[in-house]
């Protein structure tokens, strides 16, 4: 019975607590939205600015004020607040004093009622105290800043056809002119709580991006106080191209221009060499090198062809440049010859291809053991790989020293081999083996072509 009774004085006391707790919970709940209403409601308002920021210093709820900016573009300033409050109030308006650092003494306006607001206001600091009805003394007080965003412009430095000025460009770079008919400007405002602390600035930072052609932007940030800004393209294209430039601050004022470049950069493009169909890289090899320059004026440029050991040829205003050129490789040299045009303009500016590699083998001879002369396509003539070579003799003897067919001279690529037959007889040598004897000289011995090394010597099986 003890333990039935305790209990039901605990539940009781606990029901009242919970009732006490929920008085105490709705009082807190209105004394916080009384002490918060002036303030949530409390809010300086520009219901057609173009922007806004907030100061660098704390007001005494230790949030920022607002500065709110209206983008003039030459028009008659604009600005406007506003503030919402509940019940009726007394609302002065005070502008502030940028050469006493202070808000006026006497308001400038004063309104009634739940809402004010002041329209076509000048750049500036405002400030506005509500008095409630039923008060003698502001109850509080907010301010906010106004900024007349004066807007901007630039023009870039071009010639009368639209095109960036000769004396602007160079081989390593190119120089763009911007000049600006409105700096940058900035703004200066005060913290209402410490005035003597001093002024306090914003600066609306202008940014410029500048793209080439279909190409990304670049961002390039200036510093647009001055009279006249520098931007620089330090790999100017080798193609006529556009520039286009824009100029926007941090509130939406956005300006662009654009420039032709014409191309003072040679350039010009290799195709893959034309070799010999048969033994490329037997000397003598026969190249023919194709290129295509790009569209600066032909006849005011200089083509330089290096060929890579020492030869070149030049053609420049006295003589057309062509677009195709020929050159023959005599001397062997397996690690190759590096071919490359350096294209000059008029201007001086040089521009070199990638090289290409010719390769030219060093002299071989290798002979078959094996010659079927059937007429099946197939091993039809003797022939021995001759690579280089710039003379050739041979001659084919029989088991007796019989001389069947000999050879001689320079033309390897155009001789066809021997066909099987006896020489001046048009009768088909017989089956078994043969001799021959071989005298060469290679390419690598300029001195002369005559057949010099060897004999070399050796045998083949004729088969039918």
């Amino acid at each position: 019975m003890l333990f039935t009774t305790d209990a039901k004085r605990v539940k009781s006391v606990y029901k009242d607590l919970k009732a006490e707790n929920f008085d105490f919970r709705l009082f807190c709940i209105g004394m916080l939205a009384c002490c918060s209403l002036t303030q949530a409601m409390g809010q300086l308002t520009a219901h057609n600015a173009d922007g806004k920021t907030i100061t660098v210093y704390a007001n005494a709820y230790g949030n920022r004020d607002t500065i709110f900016v209206f983008n003039q573009l030459n028009q008659t300033p604009q600005g406007n607040l506003s503030l919402q409050q509940s019940g009726t109030n007394t609302f002065k308006w005070y502008q502030f004093d940028y050469s006493a650092r202070d808000f006026a003494e006497t308001p400038f306006a004063t309104e009634t009622g739940a809402a004010t607001s002041q329209d076509g206001l000048a750049q500036g600091g405002y400030k506005v105290t509500v008095t409630p009805q039923d008060a003698v003394a502001p109850r509080d007080s907010f301010v906010a800043w106004l900024y007349m965003n004066p807007g901007f412009s630039f023009n870039l430095l071009k010639d009368d056809h639209g095109e960036v000025l000769y004396n602007y460009k160079s081989c390593s770079f190119t120089n763009f002119i911007l000049r600006p008919n409105t700096v940058q400007s900035s703004f200066t405002y005060y913290n209402p709580a410490r005035l003597q602390q001093g002024a306090l600035t914003f600066d609306n930072r202008i940014t410029f991006t500048m793209r080439r052609g279909s190409g990304s932007a670049v961002v390039t940030l200036l510093n647009t106080q001055g009279t006249t800004q520098y931007l620089r393209d330090n790999s100017p294209p080798y193609e006529n191209t556009r520039y286009y430039f824009r100029a926007y601050d941090m509130f939406g004022v956005e300006r662009e221009d654009n420039i032709m470049y014409q191309t003072i950069i040679p350039y010009a493009t290799l195709h893959p060499p034309v070799l010999p169909g048969v033994d490329p890289t037997s000397a003598p090899v026969p190249v023919r090198f194709t290129c295509r320059p790009n569209t600066i004026d032909l006849q005011t440029s200089e083509y330089a062809w290096r060929f890579g050991n020492g030869d070149s040829v030049v053609y420049n205003s006295s003589n057309s440049p062509p677009d195709t050129i020929k050159y023959t490789y005599y001397t062997p040299r397996s690690s190759g010859y590096q071919v490359a045009l350096m294209v000059t303009s008029q201007w001086g500016c040089t521009y070199t291809t990638p090289s290409v590699k010719i390769t030219v083998d060093n002299p071989q001879l290798e002979v078959a053991n094996v010659f079927t002369p059937n007429g099946d396509t197939v091993n039809d003539y003797f022939k021995p790989l001759a690579i280089s070579l710039r003379g050739f003799e041979i001659s084919i003897y029989t088991r007796t020293g019989k001389r069947v067919y000999q050879y001689r001279g320079d033309d390897l690529r155009g001789w066809q081999g021997w066909d099987g037959r006896i020489e001046n007889s048009g009768k088909d040598a017989a089956e078994g083996v043969y001799f021959y004897t071989i005298k060469a000289a290679g390419w690598d011995n300029p001195s002369t072509k005559n057949p010099q090394s060897g004999p070399y010597s050796g045998s083949f099986h004729l088969y039918r």
